[in-house]
């Protein structure tokens, strides 16, 4: 696997530290270290040091970023990245922590890895891909029993919404909180087998108020795949909105929309920036 950046993030909605962090709620108990973090809102700014080794085999290690101190702020969204130097391939990548202001223990929500960017250990290359209805609200204009709007942004493709069956036209609105840019989303059914492939139509609009809209992708038909992810992406014209709503009047597999994860990028091409690995 050839490496060139990693990207530490400490900004998600449950924690799996073994013990309390300082500023944060008491976590659930359920294995560490595998997990996220409570909302950056929940944690006070905190450094931690540590350095990135990579291998070959999972015993001899080269240490690819000499130790230094990392900050992690919930103001710029508790998030560090790390270059890598150039031309970097292992098999194996392991973070080293020696100290944390915030708490005597390495905390990390997110270890993610991505191809490409080079230089020291001071950050920079290629940001990764932000889908930004993460820190969204979802509404819909109505859903089936436990189906509701906030599946779509809970970060689980395992998990879906579904809208009220059988009456056709049906809506599902990303409330952003403030206007972004905008380039294009993908739209995530469950990847299980289960799923048998089926055609949806839907309508991309827009709106910088929730009250006045306007299309930005016109009604086309999705083939939902699961042998392929089951998943779409679709290139939006480049735009500014505060909220954005799939409009559904057809599916082929089911008389309702069907959507696990509606995520929506300021770049064009969806996820495709995704890591090489992360978790």
């Amino acid at each position: 696997m050839t490496s060139g950046l990693l990207y530490g993030d400490v900004d998600r909605t449950v924690s799996c530290s073994c013990t309390p962090p300082t500023g944060g709620p008491t976590p659930p108990d359920f294995p560490c270290p595998p997990g996220d973090l409570p909302p950056s809102t929940a944690w006070a700014t905190r450094a931690q040091t540590l350095s990135v080794l990579g291998s070959s085999n999972g015993s001899s290690w080269t240490t690819l970023v000499a130790s230094a101190s990392y900050t992690f702020n919930p103001a710029t969204g508790n998030t560090v990245t790390i270059s890598l130097p150039a031309a970097v391939s292992e098999q194996y990548l392991q973070l080293n922590f020696t100290a944390n202001t915030g708490w005597p223990a390495g905390q990390i929500s997110e270890f993610e890895i991505f191809p490409g960017g080079a230089g020291s250990g001071s950050g920079g290359g290629t940001p990764p891909v932000v889908n930004l209805a993460l820190a969204g609200t979802m509404t819909s204009s109505g859903y089936t029993q436990t189906y509701a709007p906030s599946n779509a942004n809970d970060g689980n493709t395992s998990t879906n919404w579904e809208s009220t069956n059988n009456p056709f036209p049906q809506w599902l609105e990303a409330n952003l909180g403030s206007a972004q840019t905008v380039g294009s989303i993908t739209l995530d059914l469950p990847p299980s087998t289960a799923w048998a492939t089926r055609t949806q139509t839907l309508s991309v609009q827009d709106s910088t108020d929730g009250s006045t809209w306007s299309t930005l992708v016109a009604s086309a038909a999705y083939t939902f795949n699961p042998s392929t992810g089951n998943t779409v992406t679709i290139n939006v014209p480049s735009s500014s909105a505060a909220y954005l709503r799939l409009n559904f009047t057809a599916n082929s597999g089911w008389p309702a929309g069907q959507v696990s994860e509606f995520e929506i990028f300021a770049g064009t091409g969806g996820a495709s920036d995704a890591p090489l690995w992360a978790a």
